[in-house]
């Protein structure tokens, strides 16, 4: 049995996936803010604390030196290593550390790496005040992307339900994202909002792919126009999925691993929002009698 044939006869039980996965993402979400106050882990650029950094060359397992010293600090304690950007070599690691004894994380630090000089670390305070409201700030901006985003996509479509169904992709795609990162234990930071912001407009892209070709070539069968944006979707997706791949495993810096991992768990979850979800509500709109 072909993808097509298997797709054809279960398109609409398919559809449980999506919206199964919004409810548990939705679940883990409100757990969180249930148990601390925040529906995903913030890293201290969101929530303020201290960023040490300390150079040093001597090789480090990061798990268990990241448990050791949240013991010791009696606080989480977010550890990162520093590469050569030549040779891929240890040349340092940072301390995310959101606590008061600073001195006593530059201790214990230091003794780790091996090293007591000053010159070779630095300390970055963030303000907690400051910190709370970029984050106020980044809510209130996404809520405003996504309601200019759907104010757009009405003013261009003239229908409600197309509409509605590419704002409900989008925002599914950004909860289900959250969810995954928060049971990867992946903190959200200042650059991973930026790589939210990217991942709202790569969903918000591939939805109008899809609602323009099911609604505007009038010409093929609804089956024919939704196939016919898949295989232009799905194109745009992988190659975006197999290029932050390689960023991810290629580049030293721990900011565009960041963007590039969220980036791509979003984007596979899209596939999932657009080409399921959405465009089976296209599919019941459109034989419905919608046009």
């Amino acid at each position: 049995m072909g993808f097509k044939s298997l797709y054809e006869k279960n398109w609409k039980r398919l559809m449980i996936v999506p919206i199964g996965f919004l409810i548990f993402s939705i679940f883990i979400l409100g757990s969180n803010y249930a148990s601390t106050g925040d529906f995903i882990e913030k890293d201290i650029s969101l929530k303020g604390g201290y960023l040490l950094t300390i150079e040093g060359s001597v090789k480090l397992d990061l798990e268990s030196t990241e448990e050791s010293l949240s013991e010791i600090m009696n606080e989480q304690v977010k550890m990162r290593k520093l590469s050569s950007l030549g040779s891929g070599g240890v040349v340092g690691y940072s301390f995310e550390y959101a606590g008061d004894d600073i001195d006593g994380l530059i201790d214990e630090a230091g003794q780790l790496i091996g090293t007591t000089d000053r010159n070779r670390m630095s300390i970055e305070e963030i303000s907690s005040a400051i910190s709370k409201r970029f984050w106020d700030g980044t809510v209130r901006a996404i809520l405003v992307a996504i309601a200019a985003m759907a104010g757009v996509v009405f003013l261009y479509f003239r229908k409600l339900v197309p509409a509605v169904g590419i704002v409900i992709s989008g925002i599914s795609n950004i909860i289900g994202t959250f969810a995954i990162m928060s049971l990867l234990g992946i903190s959200i930071s200042a650059s991973g909002i930026a790589a939210i912001l990217m991942l709202l407009g790569y969903s918000i892209d591939s939805n109008i792919v899809l609602t323009a070709r099911a609604l505007k070539r009038k010409e093929l069968s609804v089956k024919d126009r939704i196939y016919s944006a898949i295989k232009t979707g799905m194109t745009m997706s992988i190659t975006s999925i197999v290029a932050l791949t390689v960023l991810y495993l290629a580049s030293p810096a721990a900011i565009l691993k960041t963007i590039s991992l969220i980036l791509i768990i979003g984007l596979l979850l899209d596939l999932m929002f657009t080409w399921i979800q959405n465009a089976g509500i296209l599919r019941i709109y459109l034989r419905s009698g919608g046009k």
